[in-house]
């Protein structure tokens, strides 16, 4: 055989060899990955690997997406990319437990129609578009249907969370099991007549709660435990939910130091009927085993006191911000946790405490709500006499001192419990207590049970929510409500990385214009001033004294032009300064291109021409022997 034949079917063998090991490595080791992004976008979380194992029917999840009418807009392009990719990563990883299907929607077909039962909302980047449908509809074996309506760009570090959300939820469909305790009279359920709070109604809706007697000494099995503003607990009240918090570790608790709704009720305490309606509620027995503690004297934030109606003190009647009842701001609120990431109206709370803690083996703790670091602190019976804003600013420190205070917290880890050692006097028990949580607790702690009140975040003239204090407090339990392993999960970083030198690039133009800006605008007010003056002293000939039609005066006109041609001369350096941050950009853009596309090659191919050097100079080395 020559060397030429022989070197073709050697061509051709190894291109066969090639195909058929990417056909068997694409059926045989589908679910195999190298991810080597910086940010694991293609590894899925152990959460979800976790839920994905659990499963024991089978789940089909259908993507609808209209590929058409998007294709005029690449981040959107972009951004199905990215959710393509991560249903592609589930089903791989799901061993045939999760099978994927992808629709492309057009306009008056039966895809769109399908779409539209299923729930699928449509979009329309402008007015007389096409409709884009980008939305995830999952289905198990009977049937039960799961959607995502719509995919939203911004939400993407919630992305995982979202699909392992709603197929932890097909496989487990019914509603979150919430136990709650409480001495407000909160009318959880369908079964409530009237006076129900809109936050009441909204959790009977969601959730299947079951609201404990007053005489309570077990809590029954449920998913998470609600504590709002409870009363005079007992020893064996507090055991119980010790140990239901070391067993199941899902709590939600809102505690306060002075509870203007327990103040207005004008009830008795029902965990304790001979005493009236507790303003202060505390949980010290189980907070300082966590290294909680909650402050018995009430915060107020100046800067984001919420205005009130309020009497001076001559007796008028104004609006007047009050620092007693005060807004923590989106920006104030942690934007990594699943429970706060999407609030956009920020919360209300009134007469609220503030939590601190210290450092404990196993825990961590992040702060949820914050306030701005304009406040202090007043005793809560002060408080709850009301005083006026006028006579809270004639209190307000004047020297500062103010600090930033933690109104709810996130609590996760490891907790201990308060009776390690064993249960309280009298309190008879099955087994010795658990002396630690089996496995990572989950715990929401907010210093504050009025902001649940609708008198501070409803509005009440179309019964609508001003503020997100209802959606946190239910964010919280229905995350709380997952399972460990969906729990576990926390936000992804984007997939698309941020870039930062451009961002640099463009900040330090803008600085520029600004200040170019500002010096354009001093000048024309110098030159106004300027014209007044001319004007003052009675040189003009009546233009600028409102006769319109006079002639200006050669000093007036000189002065006049001077300006036109500084600011001309102005707006030329914002146009430069504008050219240069676009020329920076280009120059940036140019070199990334090169590094990226150019250099590799350039590289190899000046290694090669090296290595081709060498080989021939040692060959000519050799023939000259």
């Amino acid at each position: 055989m020559s060397a030429r034949r022989f070197a073709l079917l050697a061509a051709i063998a190894f291109t066969l060899i090639f195909v058929a090991s990417n056909l068997l490595a694409n059926s045989l080791f589908r679910s195999w990955r190298l991810d080597l992004t910086q940010n694991q976008l293609y590894s899925l979380s152990q959460g979800t690997q976790r839920t994905l194992n659990e499963l024991t029917e089978p789940v089909q999840l259908t993507l609808y997406y209209s590929r058409d009418a998007a294709a005029g807009l690449p981040q959107l392009q972009a951004y199905a990319a990215r959710v393509r990719e991560m249903l592609l990563s589930f089903e791989a990883r799901s061993r045939g437990r999760v099978r994927f299907t992808e629709v492309n929607v057009r306009p008056y077909t039966e895809e769109e129609d399908a779409a539209v039962e299923a729930g699928v909302q449509a979009i329309r980047p402008y007015q007389g578009a096409d409709p884009i449908y980008f939305g995830l509809v999952g289905a198990n074996a009977i049937d039960d249907q799961r959607g995502i309506p719509t995919f939203d760009p911004q939400r993407e570090p919630f992305l995982e969370y979202e699909i392992t959300r709603l197929i932890y939820e097909l496989e487990n469909p019914n509603r979150t099991r919430v136990a709650l305790i409480t001495s407000l009279p909160l009318r959880v359920g369908e079964q409530a007549a009237g006076g129900q709070s809109v936050f009441a109604r909204e959790m009977g809706r969601l959730l299947q709660v079951e609201t404990l007697a007053p005489d309570f000494t077990e809590i029954p099995d449920a998913d998470v435990l609600a504590i709002i503003h409870p009363g005079a607990l007992s020893d064996a009240q507090l055991f119980a939910i010790d140990q239901f918090i070391m067993t199941h570790g899902r709590a939600f608790i809102a505690l306060d130091p002075a509870s203007l709704a327990a103040e207005q009720s004008g009830g008795f305490d029902p965990f304790n009927p001979v005493a009236p309606a507790p303003t202060a509620s505390s949980l010290d027995t189980l907070l300082s085993g966590w290294g909680v503690t909650m402050t018995r004297e009430v915060v107020l934030d100046g800067e984001g006191a919420l205005p009130v109606r309020a009497q001076t003190p001559d007796g008028r009647v104004v609006e007047a911000p009050q620092p007693l009842v005060f807004t923590v701001p989106a920006e104030h609120l942690d934007r990594q946790d699943l429970m706060t990431a999407w609030l956009r109206r920020g919360i209300n709370f009134a007469l609220a405490g503030s939590l601190s803690w210290s450092e404990r083996e196993g825990l961590h703790l992040t702060p949820l709500a914050r306030t701005s670091g304009q406040t202090m602190r007043l005793p809560a019976a002060q408080a709850l006499m009301r005083p006026s804003p006028f006579e809270l600013m004639q209190m307000w420190p004047q020297t500062g001192g103010g600090r930033v205070e933690t109104i709810a917290l996130h609590l996760s880890g490891i907790v201990p419990s308060a009776y390690a050692e064993g249960a309280p006097e009298g309190v008879v028990t099955q087994g010795a207590p658990v002396p630690r949580s089996t496995g990572p607790a989950e715990i929401v702690l907010v210093a504050d049970a009025d902001f649940l009140s609708d008198d501070f975040y409803i509005d009440p003239s179309n019964g609508a929510a001003a503020a997100d204090n209802g959606s946190f407090a239910l964010n919280a339990l229905d995350v709380l409500g997952g399972s460990d392993a969906l729990v576990s999960l926390r936000s992804r970083a984007p997939s698309l990385r941020p870039m930062t030198l451009v961002d640099e690039l463009e900040r330090d133009a803008q600085r520029r214009i600004e200040r170019r800006q500002q010096e354009l605008q001093t000048e024309l007010s110098d030159t106004e001033a300027r014209l007044a003056e001319l004007q003052a002293r009675g040189s003009g000939s009546g233009f600028f004294s409102g006769n319109l039609g006079a002639e200006l005066t050669p000093e007036e006109s000189a002065e006049i032009e001077r300006f036109r041609a500084r600011a001309l001369e102005v707006r030329g350096e914002l146009r430069r300064v504008e050219r240069d941050l676009r020329s920076d950009i280009n120059n940036l853009e140019a070199l990334v291109v090169f590094v990226n596309v150019w250099l590799a090659p350039m590289l190899v191919a000046g290694a090669g021409l090296f290595l081709f050097w060498r080989r021939q100079r040692r060959t000519r080395r050799g023939a000259r022997r």
